[in-house]
């Protein structure tokens, strides 16, 4: 891609970037905002929620470690929507579970891969962006999680009724947006070339994207 085109076209992949952060804060949220419905219904303990809570966090943690070694390695285009799909995924497949157990592997396999959201999101913007736009766009980009904390609720009272079970359109719905990134990312990205913009006078290694 010529220098023009990729002027043009670098503010559309920070909205992409700003889109996959707010969805990956609504998957993560869903549960929290569902949680009196969900513990009511799969009859959970105190105990039991704060397991599935802190299953998410450990998970991301050391999700935040694999991907971040498998950042050096592996080509972003193909890393960004395989970790993506598999939170999405994590986030459907819980809106289909019938208990405490299938919730438990959900919300551990959401958190590792959610995890894999930050350094390609980084690696991304490094990419597109020369050195003085790169603020800006990791900005747009964190502002997602703003947005997504703020959205998720409004979404949960749109979809969710009185009646038992409601809930779980709610991380369906949400998870199935993940799936439509995944698929615009493949086919916007497929004609671009991701080279990483070193500048003049920068002396840091280029990577292989």
């Amino acid at each position: 891609m010529n220098s023009s085109s990729r002027s043009s076209w670098k503010w559309f992949f920070c909205g992409l970037l700003l889109l996959a952060t707010t969805i990956n804060y609504m998957d993560r949220v869903t549960l929290a905002n569902a949680s009196v419905r969900v513990t009511k219904e799969f009859a959970l303990s105190e105990q039991q929620y704060g397991n599935l809570e802190l299953a998410f966090g450990w998970a991301f943690a050391a999700g935040s470690l694999v991907f971040g070694f498998f950042f050096f390695f592996l080509r972003v285009y193909w890393l960004y929507p395989v970790v993506l799909a598999g939170w999405s995924v994590m986030g459907m497949v819980s809106g289909w579970t019938h208990g405490y157990t299938e919730l438990l592997v959900c919300r551990t396999l959401l958190g590792f891969f959610e995890a894999g959201h930050w350094p390609c999101a980084l690696k991304t913007t490094f990419a597109v962006l020369n050195e003085k736009d790169r603020t800006m766009g990791n900005s747009i980009l964190q502002s997602g999680a703003s947005i997504g904390a703020v959205i998720t609720p409004q979404v949960m009272k749109l979809l969710m009724t009185d009646e038992l079970g409601t809930w779980r359109l709610a991380f369906v719905a949400v998870g199935a947006v993940g799936l439509v990134w995944v698929l615009v990312w493949l086919v916007m990205m497929r004609n671009v070339e991701l080279n990483p913009r070193v500048e003049a006078t920068s002396a840091s290694p280029a990577l292989n994207l």
